[in-house]
């Protein structure tokens, strides 16, 4: 998986730093794909090595960093993954996780297991319409728009995916919160 998001960052023909890439990860990818943090360099020494990208030092502000730019043989295995069948999404979640044994938790506990739950969706949930908001103010910035700029489209695809399911998550689990205040 994580190859492919690196490639993916890569095929825009900017020139990205590992720094580069862990941001573009924390503002998009985390929200739906597990990928570590600290497999970020490791899968770019392999990709390297296997000629799927390219490195280059340069001097800025006098530290050195290390640009990563895509091969030719790069977009080929990035092209190759896009079209391999990744498998079935498995939904994952410690909050459901919990659920099945709230029978262990006071009727508090369960509330604030919940409440929390939602303040963590609420505040994703904020995260992508700044992150949507930024982007589109970054388009026409540049003079394009999401008809004009096919990447930009179809990542605010993703992103819209995004802030339904949050605002999905959102709604049933505080259904659910008052499920649970109505329990005796």
């Amino acid at each position: 998986m994580i190859e492919l998001i690196i490639l993916g960052f890569l095929s825009y023909n900017y020139p990205l730093t590992l720094y580069d890439i862990k941001k573009g990860m924390e503002r998009s990818t985390e929200y739906f794909a597990s990928t570590s943090q600290g497999a970020i360099h490791p899968a770019l020494v392999k990709l390297e090595k296997n000629g799927y990208i390219n490195s280059k030092e340069e001097v800025k502000n006098n530290r050195i960093k290390k640009f990563y730019s895509i091969t030719d043989s790069g977009r080929e295995r990035f092209s190759k993954l896009m079209r391999q069948d990744l498998g079935p999404d498995k939904y994952k979640s410690t909050q459901l996780l919990k659920m099945l044994f709230f029978n262990e938790l006071t009727k508090d506990e369960r509330l604030v297991s919940i409440s929390t739950h939602i303040k963590y969706f609420r505040d994703m949930h904020q995260d992508l319409i700044h992150i949507r908001d930024e982007g589109r103010l970054r388009l026409e910035e540049m003079g394009l728009s999401l008809e004009t700029f096919k990447p930009a489209k179809y990542e605010n695809d993703a992103l819209e995916f995004g802030l339904a399911y949050s605002s999905f998550i959102i709604k049933w689990f505080e259904d659910y919160l008052k499920r649970i205040e109505e329990e005796s």
